[in-house]
């Protein structure tokens, strides 16, 4: 027959599954723990990174508030550990409400409207986290959930991002006690939703992609910070004499498809060159058509004419038109002729017209108005031409077209004679 199996100290046969006690100490210790969120209970001012558990979980809190939906600041936030519901509280909150006591004039009321948060991690797989919230009323538990669900990502060396939007509005019964203006019904109302559905649409792009949207970056770029400027809320600020040009919808939308295509708009310097001349030649319309309708109200009845006086019994020249500006500019300057004579160009033409420019720039104290006038005169230079030239054909609107400012255009060709 067959012998028995002999029995265990402990009275029961091995088998291949038996593990000693310190065999699953030994596969305890080896297991990694579970990615985890520090608690503020664990945490201590001044606390060390070499101090954190090895499964704390880091991330990082960019945050912006914006006031009637603009941008009123930025920070960021790096290498947070504390848990997002103990962070808030201990240290985010107070920063938020130091930076509207600084930034928000005294007499000024804002109250909060809402706060949208982005949960974000660089791995393409993974879809983002959006939630909204009433004015500062935030349930950071589904945030906290993601991040730890992202745990293991963060493990294998992904970054984890909070995208914050603090939005703030102006305290509308303030302002109608101040201002003393009521909100009319209709058309206003309708359009002022449709600007905050197109808002709340660029606030969704910037907190998927972490950046300004291009439409939202054009318009804060050319929004006119001069406070002296009538032209309208966008203007584009010529580099060359800092002179303003009103821009309207269509010409701003032509700038988003500008950068939209790749193009580069980091300043007003960046501003294309076609655009620019189109600028340039509505500019130039609008000062011939100022100058039409004087030219009607001149000639309209009971406008006053001139009036000749004899001196000396000398005969009255026939009358001349100095309502027409052409007219009136050959009655102040001397004829061609005696011009171009008494001109001293012996020396190098082109010397003759830097020594013109500087001369103009010698009579005026404004350091704009000096670097229009040395503008004048590298357009001049650069399409070879002389004093002789530039007196003969009289012709401001050239220099005009060129970027010049129409008083400094009209002196640069005037004064030649003088």
């Amino acid at each position: 027959y067959y012998g028995r199996t002999p029995a265990s100290s402990c009275g029961l046969s091995p088998s291949p599954d038996y593990h000693s006690e310190h065999d699953l100490e030994d596969l305890c210790q080896h297991e990694p723990e579970r990615p985890r969120l520090l608690q503020l209970s664990e945490w201590h001012d001044g606390m060390l990174s070499d101090e954190l558990p090895a499964n704390c979980i880091q991330y990082t809190i960019e945050w912006k508030v914006t006031v009637n939906k603009k941008v009123l600041s930025q920070d960021t936030e790096e290498d947070v550990v504390l848990t997002p519901s103990a962070y808030w509280p201990k240290t985010l909150k107070g920063k938020l409400e130091r930076l509207l006591e600084g930034k928000i004039p005294r007499k000024g009321r804002v109250r909060s409207d809402d706060t949208s948060i982005a949960v974000l991690v660089n791995d393409r797989s993974q879809r983002d986290l959006m939630k909204r919230f009433d004015h500062l009323d935030i349930d950071w538990t589904a945030v906290e959930k993601q991040l730890l669900k992202w745990g293991e990502l963060f493990r294998r060396g992904k970054k984890l991002r909070l995208s914050i939007a603090f939005k703030y509005i102006e305290d509308d019964s303030l302002h109608k006690i101040t201002s003393g203006r009521v909100e009319k019904r209709g058309r206003s109302s309708v359009t002022k939703r449709m600007l905050n559905e197109r808002d709340a649409q660029l606030d969704a792009e910037e907190n998927v992609s972490g950046q300004e949207s291009i439409w939202r970056g054009v318009y804060n770029l050319i929004r006119c910070p001069s406070s002296s400027c009538h032209l309208g809320p966008h203007c584009w600020q010529d580099p060359h004499g800092k002179k303003h040009y009103k821009l309207r919808s269509h010409q701003l939308k032509r700038l988003i498809a500008f950068v939209e295509k790749g193009g580069a708009l980091l300043s007003h310097e960046d501003v294309p060159d076609n655009f620019r001349e189109e600028l340039y030649m509505e500019e130039r319309h609008r000062l011939e058509s100022q100058q039409s309708q004087k030219n009607k109200m001149v000639g309209t009845p009971g406008s006053c004419q001139p009036i000749n006086i004899n001196f000396n019994g000398m005969q009255s020249s026939p009358q001349q038109d100095t309502s027409n500006p052409t007219t009136a500019l050959a009655m102040v300057l001397p004829p061609n002729d005696q011009v171009i004579e008494d001109l001293n160009l012996t020396r190098l033409r082109d010397e003759a017209v830097k020594d013109y420019g500087a001369w103009h720039e010698s009579n005026v104290g404004d350091e704009n108005l000096k670097a229009q006038f040395r503008q004048a005169c590298n357009v001049a230079l650069a399409n070879g031409l002389d004093l002789r030239l530039i007196h003969e054909d009289q012709d401001p609107s050239f220099f005009i077209d060129k970027g010049i400012v129409v008083g400094i255009a009209r002196q640069f060709v005037r004064d030649i004679g003088q």
